[in-house]
């Protein structure tokens, strides 16, 4: 396969053609590389990629932030784990690059919980013109002397200086995603008239400058990868003059060109590419772009975003439309990717679902990435499976066939234990089966695919169409029983007497709404509420939402919740936020709405306020001593993430 065929990129061997793309994790401490950070980067170097490129070193700290706890390479002290970092890395095979950036604009985000600028210290950010981003939360940023713009070509060769002092085989410098650099090269950013703003040539002339300024601190011969926008918005550069881009930075001797998308946060627009495609999102939905470029350049040319398939990835290769795959969020789904797909095993790949919850989401919120479908990521080292002694062997029941029990049952197989799982229905999944009904979620499928054919491989005795009581488990003798039977609705009192009104989630998503009439009301605007929303307006219905909060859709990433929330209003659902259910009478619902009270009429209503747990049955059997522990659902409603980790951590320690 192309895909494993070596490449030289400004004459350094790359042993395949896969790149691992710069992601924040927020693993660093201060700036500073730390343990965790380590072990990150080198399991994924260990799991086959070929090159892999660290995440943003930001090289005016905090000035320059991206987000609130980035990479720093602004420093010497950072030199000593920047070089831990990279002997991490080329110890397992691969080539280590880092990433240089500057947010520019982006860094002025105002803490919407101090109303402070805590990523630049309270210091106004810095851009080519006096313009802010126009997501929400950013404030107008300085406007950069020339004097100023000449320091900061000197922060990055500086940077680029204790990059190579610090051991890494290539640099990389971030021109996309509208931080600085790609300010300077959009019109839709820079309105500058002096040398650095106006025509092409002069939005091109500081990232001239720091190619120039890196090859003065390095030698003209260390190779330099830069990362593009392949697309704009309107106002901004055309697919023209982006090839044009490429070219001048080919002739000015970068090594090779990474094509991305997207301006970091997401934007009210129409037809908005982040730069992580969400779920539904067709795969390999930018490599066009890539493409657009290639056709300019001799250099290598690296596609990037929601590419998640082998076969895809060797097809992109074979047309000729890429010439390396930049993997992203699928190596923090399953680092051993490459080597799986090198050996054939390409069913046994855990698949990323593009949920956006545990890595861009935490971003957003500030806290390291994890993920939905690994619960080990960012700790690869001290949640490692370990396997039992023999005598140590347990027999363990596990009632539930959802993500949580699915999850313990394979990882305590994993360990040597006998494992026997009952589920009470006729097909496993739980939640996720119903979570993966609308079509635009078919990533779920696959890894409620991913999970059930794991648990066949580890040996675990699959019963479906199995209820648990505690006769039945005592009949059994298990040592150790896992309740993951997941939750039960929570039904608010004005609810209790529906009028035969009152619909659940899973009885709409089996196909229920085509025989309900025409107007739905929906009680709860989180992400179950919006989404059922959507599939109720795809099959012809109106809809409206009711939310207690002043927002919908609050606990979801906003690169998920924005489009989502889009959609809903082209498709003309009626939101009403700040508003509380009463009452259901037989075709309508009572809301209250600032103090005055409405009818809303409904032929059915759909009740999205979430789920309770229902701890009746582990509390039985721990009444009678059997050994228990409680995960998913039946512990915490409505968080997957936390279901496949609480299932991974039980099966890790029994």
């Amino acid at each position: 396969m192309k895909l494993f065929e070596s490449i030289e990129i400004g004459g350094i061997q790359v042993k395949n053609r896969i790149v691992m793309a710069p992601m924040t994790s927020h693993y660093s401490r201060n700036g500073l590389v730390t343990e965790r950070m380590i072990h990150f980067y080198q399991e994924r170097a260990r799991g086959g990629v070929g090159l892999v490129t660290v995440e943003d070193g930001i090289v005016d700290y905090p000035l320059g932030k991206n987000t609130d706890n980035p990479l720093a390479a602004d420093h010497d002290r950072c030199i000593p784990g920047l070089t831990r970092l990279s002997q991490a890395i080329k110890k397992e095979g691969a080539k280590a690059m880092l990433q240089l950036s500057h947010a520019g604009r982006r860094a002025g985000y105002l803490s919407s919980r101090t109303m402070h600028l805590t990523r630049t210290g309270g210091r106004l950010p810095v851009a080519p013109s006096p313009l802010a981003h126009p997501s929400p939360g950013h404030v107008v940023p300085r406007p950069l002397s020339v004097n100023e713009i000449d320091d900061i070509v000197k922060s990055f060769g500086q940077a680029a200086r204790r990059t190579v002092e610090a051991g890494f085989d290539m640099i990389g410098l971030h021109c996309a995603h509208m931080y600085l650099l790609g300010q300077f090269l959009s019109p839709w950013a820079n309105k500058r008239k002096d040398a650095y703003g106006g025509d092409l040539e002069s939005r091109l002339k500081i990232v001239l400058d720091i190619i120039k300024r890196i090859n003065d601190e390095v030698g003209p011969d260390y190779p330099i990868v830069c990362r593009m926008n392949g697309q704009e918005p309107e106002e901004g550069n055309t697919a023209e003059e982006l090839r044009y881009i490429a070219k001048v930075l080919e002739s000015h001797g970068v090594a090779a060109l990474h094509v991305s998308v997207g301006f970091g946060n997401i934007l009210w627009g129409k037809n908005f590419i982040p730069a992580e495609a969400t779920m539904g999102m067709p795969e390999g939905c930018i490599v066009h772009l890539a493409e657009n470029i290639k056709q300019a350049v001799s250099i290598p040319v690296i596609a990037v975003n929601k590419i998640r398939h082998v076969d895809f990835a060797e097809r992109v290769l074979q047309e000729n439309r890429a010439d390396m795959i930049a993997l992203g969020r699928p190596l923090l789904a399953d680092p051993y990717w490459v080597k799986k797909a090198q050996q054939g095993r390409w069913d046994e790949i855990r698949p990323c679902v593009s949920c956006c919850q545990g890595c861009v989401g935490n971003i957003e919120k500030g806290r390291p990435i994890t993920c939905l479908v690994n619960p080990i990521l960012g700790r690869e080292k001290t949640d490692r499976i370990r396997p039992v002694k023999a005598k140590q062997t347990k027999r363990i029941l596990v009632l539930g066939g959802g993500p949580a029990g699915l999850e313990a049952s394979i990882v305590a197989s994993q360990r040597g234990h006998r494992v026997m799982l009952w589920e009470k229905k006729m097909d496993l999944g739980g939640r996720l089966k119903i979570a993966a009904k609308p079509p635009w979620k078919t990533e779920l499928s696959e890894f409620m695919a991913f999970l059930h054919q794991q648990a066949v491989n580890e040996g675990v005795q699959i019963v479906l169409n199995r209820a648990a009581d505690v006769d039945a488990v005592q009949l059994e003798n298990p040592d150790v029983v896992v309740v993951a039977t997941g939750s039960r609705p929570h039904i608010p009192e004005f609810a209790v007497k529906s009028n035969g009104l009152l619909k659940t989630v899973e009885e709409i998503l089996n196909d229920g709404a085509a025989a309900l009439g025409d107007s739905a009301v929906i009680i709860g605007g989180g992400l179950v509420g919006l989404e059922t929303a959507h599939y109720l307006l795809e099959r012809g219905k109106t809809v409206t939402i009711i939310e207690m909060q002043d927002t919908m859709g609050q606990e979801m990433p906003a690169i998920t919740r924005i489009p989502l929330l889009l959609q809903l209003g082209e498709k003309g659902a009626q939101l009403i936020v700040q508003a509380y259910a009463s009452e259901l009478t037989p075709n309508a619902v009572k809301i209250e709405v600032k103090g005055e009270e409405k009818l809303i009429s409904a032929d059915f209503v759909v009740l999205c306020t979430g789920d309770e747990a229902d701890p009746e049955l582990a509390a039985e059997l721990s009444g009678y001593g059997i050994p228990v522990h409680v995960i998913g659902d039946c512990r915490q409603p409505g968080d997957m993430l936390a279901a496949v980790r609480q299932g991974f951590m039980v099966g890790r320690v029994m």
